[in-house]
């Protein structure tokens, strides 16, 4: 099948159907099956119409897929998300400056104290990947019979997804708890400008796990891991730990526990 068959294939998975795409363009749906089928090409008008209304080059439309992926993932991708209002309403802010957050993919350990327990730190593993144009994260919080743990909190997992953004000098993360299906978090982190990425530092904004739901704000710290790690060994690492602990790194325990850092805030409603 040609490159351009294929080409036009990524395009209509933007779109409910085909037909839907047709009557968007103007194309009669049999002549664009054929353009599916690599039966025919279009003519110079009907391939001006697809062009314009994906709005790329009308001779990109014939590169080989693999080089189409590349030089249009994120505009194809975001003719998806024109026809969802969800996706449409944040398209200005996700990924934002994609340029800069390249560099961060990969994995991370977050670190930061937990509600209500300053001698305590989380340590989650943390990844981000890029996809489809956009930046997502994927977080994984998990704690046995740890320090300062009390029996109804063994056996905590939680798992997020979100999406990154770098806006303003900033790198936000809007998460999704996605086990209990109860909790949106933000975490605002401030860019690395050293030339090699190390620990990222901010504030984040959630609800706890607790029983009763209170609201926290918290210092948090990520320590850059790599691309390419072993994922079991680094998820085995995480959990809660003793701010004394000599596997946090120096610079992150300092961050989180000095006196001259905002202390956590939080705040528990009243019953109605």
């Amino acid at each position: 099948m040609s490159d351009l068959a294929e080409n036009l294939k990524l395009l209509c998975a933007t779109h409910r159907s085909v037909s839907d795409l047709c009557r968007r363009i103007g194309i009669n749906r049999q002549q664009f099956n054929k353009y599916l089928a690599g039966e025919s090409h279009p003519s110079a008008h009907n391939l001006r119409r697809i062009a314009l209304y994906f709005d790329l080059p009308a001779e990109d439309l014939f590169l080989p897929t693999a080089d189409f992926r590349l030089r249009h993932g994120a505009e194809y991708t975001s003719a998806a998300r024109a026809n969802d209002p969800v996706s449409s309403t944040m398209a200005k802010a996700f990924p934002g400056d994609l340029r800069r957050l390249r560099p961060l993919v990969g994995y991370y350990h977050s670190h930061f104290l937990v509600p209500h327990s300053a001698n305590v730190i989380m340590r989650a593993l943390v990844s981000l990947v890029e996809a489809d144009g956009r930046v997502y994260s994927k977080s994984i919080e998990r704690m046995g019979v740890g320090v300062g743990l009390t029996e109804r909190r063994r056996g905590y997992l939680s798992k997020y997804d979100g999406l990154v953004s770098h806006l303003g000098n900033c790198i936000f993360i809007l998460e999704f708890e996605s086990l209990t299906a109860d909790t949106l978090t933000e975490t605002i982190l401030f860019p690395s400008y050293r030339k090699r990425l190390d620990i990222l530092t901010g504030m984040s904004l959630g609800v706890s796990s607790r029983v009763h739901r209170q609201l926290f704000s918290t210092l948090i710290a990520w320590k850059y891991l790599g691309q390419n790690i072993d994922t079991k060994d680094a998820l085995s690492r995480c959990g809660l730990l003793s701010k004394e602990d000599r596997s946090v790194d120096p610079a992150i325990r300092t961050f989180l526990t000095s006196k001259e850092t905002p202390a956590i805030l939080s705040y528990t409603p009243r019953e109605p």
